[in-house]
């Protein structure tokens, strides 16, 4: 049976550099389980709050 293990937002291409988070495409990315464990990018926009607050796919900031 499938079931979702996780969904967390998550940016459909990583942003070039300099590249503000609201200039991207963003959707889900879901984890599921069924066999062995897969990931889909669901295109499906996450609201802005829900970007905000995410725990992963975080834009780290430069060494300069």
């Amino acid at each position: 049976m499938r079931e979702i293990i996780s969904k967390e937002p998550w940016w459909a291409m990583p942003p070039q550099p300099g590249q503000d988070e609201s200039e991207l495409e963003w959707g889900w990315l879901v984890h599921y389980s069924e066999g062995e464990p897969r990931f889909e990018f669901v295109r499906e926009r996450p609201t802005d709050s829900e970007i905000r607050n995410r725990k992963s796919c975080r834009i780290t900031p430069s060494a300069e």
